[in-house]
C-alpha cells in the first residue's frame, strides 16, 4: 500500500505526467480494494477463508508484476486496480481468519499479530524499498510486494482447506443489522482521521520546523513502530471490549490530532505526540477487531469486510477532507476537520454508550 509514495515522482517523470496524476494510482487502488470488501461483505457465497487468502495473495503478486513491466500509464492504472482487489482480500479475510482459525483462548494474540502485520511491513519494508528505488522504481514492485505476497501464497497454502459458506436465504445479511452499520460508520470516520494524519503528517513536520526530508522520514518511522507495542498490549484488552472502550480511544485521538496541529513548539513534541496516537491507534484497532469479529460471530468474513471497505474508503475520504481543511486554513483548520472526524465516529456508537431502560412491570389488576 505504502511502495508507491516514495517512487511517485520518477513514476511521473517516465510516463510525463504530473506527480499529482501519478498520485490518483493510489486512489484507483484504494477505490478496488473498497469496492472489493463491500462485495466480499454482501455476498451470499463465498469459497473458504484459505482459498481466498491465496487467491487475494495471487493477485498481488500478478499486479506487482504487471506494474513493474507496465509499458503505459494506463496499464499501470490497470495493474493498480488489480493490486486493490487483492489488498482489498487479504485485509478482509485476513483479520476474519484470524478470529476464525485459532482456538478461543489463542485468537487475541494471533488477531494482534495480524493486525501489527501493517505497520510491521511499514518498518521493515519502507528502508527496502528506498535502497532499491535508487537502482529503478519498477524493481522496487519486485522486490518487496511480489516477494512478501509469494511467500505468504506459499504459507497459506500449507493450511487444509476451508469449505466455502453460503448464506441461507431468508437470513438477513450481517451488513443490514443495525449495529454492524454502526460499526463500519464509526470505523470509516476514524480510519479516514488516522489516513490523513498519515497522509499530512510529514508536510506537518517539514513546514513547521527546519528540517530535512531525511530527519522527517526516520522520525515518522520511529513512529510506526510505536503502533506494534500499543497493539500487543491491547491482547487481554480485547477480549472485554466495549463501545464506550472504543469511543474512549476514539475520543483521546480527537484531541491528540487538535493538539498536534494546534500547538508545535518542538520538532521532539510533535513526533512524541504522533507516537502516542500510533501507540493508541494499535490498541484502538485491537478493541475494534475484536468488537466487530464478536458483532457476527458467524459471519465473520461480512463483518470484517466492511471494516476493511472502511479502511480503504478512508484513505479517499480523510485525503479529500484533510487536504481542503489545509488549503482553506492551514493545519489548525485540518486539526478542527480531523478532530470532526474522530467525534463522528464517538457519536456514531451513542445508542450503543446510552444505558438500556429498565422495564417497569406492571401491576396485575385484582
Amino acid at each position: 500500500m505504502l511502495v508507491l509514495s516514495p517512487i511517485l515522482p520518477d513514476v511521473a517523470r517516465e510516463f510525463g505526467v504530473s506527480t499529482a496524476t501519478a498520485g490518483q494510482l493510489r486512489s484507483i487502488s484504494g477505490a478496488t480494494g473498497g469496492l472489493t470488501a463491500v462485495l466480499l461483505a454482501t455476498s451470499r457465497r463465498r469459497p473458504g477463508l484459505r482459498d481466498m487468502l491465496a487467491a487475494g495473495a495471487a493477485l498481488v503478486a500478478i499486479a506487482c508484476v504487471v506494474s513493474a513491466a507496465a509499458p503505459s500509464f494506463a496499464v499501470l492504472g490497470a495493474a493498480q486496480g488489480v493490486l486493490g482487489i487483492g489488498l482489498g482480500t487479504l485485509v478482509a479475510v485476513g483479520i476474519a481468519a484470524a478470529g476464525e482459525w485459532p482456538a478461543p483462548a489463542e485468537r487475541s494474540h494471533v488477531l494482534a499479530l495480524a493486525i501489527a502485520g501493517m505497520p510491521a511491513a511499514w518498518i521493515a519494508g519502507m528502508p527496502v524499498v528506498g535502497v532499491v528505488s535508487d537502482l529503478s522504481w519498477r524493481a522496487t514492485w519486485l522486490a518487496v510486494p511480489t516477494v512478501a505476497a509469494l511467500a505468504a501464497l506459499a504459507l497459506v497454502r500449507l493450511r487444509p482447506a476451508d469449505p466455502p459458506t453460503r448464506r441461507d436465504g431468508d437470513r438477513p445479511g450481517a451488513w443490514r443489522r443495525p449495529h454492524v452499520a454502526r460499526f463500519a460508520g464509526g470505523e470509516l470516520l476514524a480510519n479516514a482521521a488516522w489516513a490523513s494524519v498519515l497522509t499530512f503528517s510529514g508536510a506537518l513536520l517539514l513546514e513547521s520546523y527546519d528540517v530535512s526530508a531525511a530527519v522527517a522520514a526516520l522520525g515518522l518511522g520511529a513512529v510506526a513502530t510505536a503502533m506494534l507495542p500499543g497493539t500487543f498490549s491491547a491482547r487481554r484488552t480485547a477480549a472485554r471490549a466495549t463501545p464506550a472502550l472504543l469511543a474512549g480511544l476514539t475520543a483521546f485521538q480527537g484531541i491528540a490530532v487538535t493538539l498536534l496541529c494546534s500547538v508545535r513548539p518542538t520538532p521532539i513534541v510533535t513526533l512524541a505526540l504522533l507516537a502516542l496516537m500510533a501507540f493508541v491507534n494499535g490498541r484502538r484497532s485491537m478493541v475494534a477487531s475484536a468488537l466487530g469479529l464478536d458483532a457476527a460471530p458467524e459471519d465473520k468474513v461480512a463483518v470484517m469486510s466492511m471494516r476493511a471497505a472502511a479502511n480503504q474508503f478512508g484513505y479517499l475520504l480523510g485525503a479529500a477532507t484533510g487536504g481542503l481543511a489545509l488549503a482553506l486554513g492551514g493545519y489548525v483548520a485540518l486539526g478542527a476537520a480531523l478532530a470532526a472526524l474522530f467525534a463522528g465516529a464517538v457519536l456514531v456508537h451513542l445508542p450503543a454508550l446510552l444505558p438500556t431502560p429498565v422495564p417497569v412491570p406492571q401491576e396485575t389488576p385484582a
